[in-house]
């Protein structure tokens, strides 16, 4: 092996075997003489600090060795700083804490896309289109502002308060905002409504811990408003917690049905099986998957196809079938190291093939090619609408930079509507007349045809994301999912 290319991995083992003894755990490697290959590391690891031509951060490099001894291994195995840790467990626990604002960062500006209901910043009057330009009296607008460096200003602890100066349309001088912050729900699911008379939808993002108490709160609810079919959307659903997987599935499995089962080396197998709480069994049931869907979204779905309990369609999943077992250390820090593999109730692994150091040969018997789930009913790219005028008008960010200066223009009008009003008077041909005239003062030349071709695509999303911006996510999916192939293909 190149001497180059062996030293990054050298100095990762020495640096984790440090950090573990370093920390006062028992170390897998514990012997009373240190072993030849450890004195190795050892030695590497003082010539680099001694001789390096750079001076270097103990601490980082660390950091940084550990990181990519990790990865090394697996594709879902990794390091995470102390810094990083509360930021990429909210999703999973199901909220944050902070001031309650969704936000769009334009000209370096914090733009405000909606407040959060009955959040600190919706209490103290905050409306969506007011730019952030001050926190706690210093100016924060154009200082090259980043999404991590919004964050550090806008959350914090429960409880802690922060004072924040604004910028709103049709006042002369800032306004000022006294907010004490607060606990904001991340929600799980993005839609939930009856689709048609019998036909209910279900937007799921992610699956975390408070994913089955929303599916009782916003889903049961539609089985008294007729709902004899359910159409469960998976799609960029990058999984989360099992838990919620085999929960949400014993909605819809008889009892005593396999739902999954995980097997690691060090792990005996686990079996997951349905219990006698299903409300939803008898139920119709589609699921729309795509190569975005991973992990616990796979897990939903294997078992849903392999008990052959209802319909997947789509796209070819994303094949994320690895455990992780998450430790913190006394630093701060975390890791999330794989230490089983998820399976179908068939024995199918969902896993894709990678490349590791370690081995990545597979034990089970796998009658059909490992990793993520193929649809029982396989769509198509969706391209009707697709022109080269759409595909510059998206890459632009033009949709969404529209949407804004539209929403700002007439807020005192389309503040008054509901939901229902703004869907049923709203009409894409309006606001079509502003979108065309807002695209060709951006310098962009309107085929005629293209632009007929794209029209309703184009239009219907505008509108979508205007809804958005207005209400909630739930809305935005009603207006869309009346032209998305997908749902249309799932109601069929």
């Amino acid at each position: 092996m190149n001497k180059k290319a062996g030293l990054p991995f050298l100095l990762a083992i020495s640096m984790a075997i440090g950090v573990w003894l370093g920390t006062g755990l028992q170390s897998p490697f514990a012997k009373d003489d240190r072993s030849e290959a450890r004195q190795k590391m050892d030695q590497i690891m003082r010539y680099v600090e001694e001789d390096y031509v750079d001076t270097i951060s103990r601490e980082n490099l660390e950091d940084e060795l550990i990181a990519y001894l990790l990865q090394r291994l697996d594709p879902h195995s990794y390091y995470i700083s102390e810094d990083d840790l509360a930021t990429m467990q909210e999703p999973l626990e199901g909220g944050f804490e902070g001031i309650g604002v969704s936000f769009n960062l334009r000209n370096d500006t914090i733009y405000i896309i909606n407040t959060i209901k009955d959040g600190p910043s919706d209490k103290a009057g905050l409306l969506p289109g007011d730019q952030i330009v001050g926190v706690n009296g210093d100016t924060i607008a154009g200082t090259g502002l980043d999404n991590k460096t919004v964050m550090a200003l806008l959350k914090g602890p429960s409880g802690s308060d922060v004072q924040v100066q604004v910028k709103r349309a049709n006042e002369k001088d800032w306004l000022s905002f006294d907010l004490t912050r607060g606990s904001i729900a991340i929600h799980s699911i993005d839609a939930a409504y009856m689709y048609d008379d019998t036909t209910a939808y279900v937007k799921l993002a992610r699956f975390a811990k408070t994913t089955y108490q929303e599916f009782q709160d916003r889903v049961y609810p539609l089985r008294e408003k007729g709902a004899t079919s359910i159409i469960i959307d998976l799609r960029s659903n990058g999984g989360g917690v099992l838990d919620a997987a085999t929960d949400l599935a014993d909605e819809f499995l008889e009892k005593g049905k396999l739902i999954t089962y995980i097997e690691g080396k060090n792990r005996p197998r686990k079996d997951y099986f349905a219990t006698e709480k299903g409300r939803f069994e008898n139920t119709k049931l589609t699921v729309i998957i795509d190569q975005f869907s991973a992990s616990a979204s796979e897990v939903f779905a294997g078992a849903i196809q392999d008990q052959k309990r209802g319909t997947i369609i789509g796209r070819k999943s994303y094949g994320k079938g690895l455990v992780q077992e998450e430790n913190e250390w006394s630093d701060g820090s975390a890791t999330r190291l794989t230490v089983a593999r998820y399976y179908t109730p068939n024995g199918r692994n969902i896993q894709r093939e990678y490349e590791s150091i370690a081995s990545t040969s597979f034990s089970q018997n796998d009658s059909i090619e490992i990793g993520g789930i193929v649809p029982d009913f396989e769509m198509e790219r969706d391209t009707v609408g697709v022109t080269w005028l759409y595909a510059e008008i998206v890459h632009r960010g033009l949709l969404n930079d529209f949407v804004y200066a539209y929403r700002d223009k007439h807020f005192n009008e389309l503040k008054n509507l509901d939901a229902d009003a703004f869907i049923a008077n709203v009409s894409i041909d309006t606001i079509g007349v502003d979108f065309k005239q807002y695209v060709q003062e951006n310098d962009v030349f309107i085929d005629e045809s293209e632009w007929q071709i794209s029209h309703d695509r184009m239009l219907t999303r505008v509108k979508a994301i205007l809804a958005r911006s207005l209400f909630d996510d739930e809305v935005y999916y009603r207006i869309y999912n009346t032209m998305d192939p997908y749902v249309m293909k799932a109601v069929e």
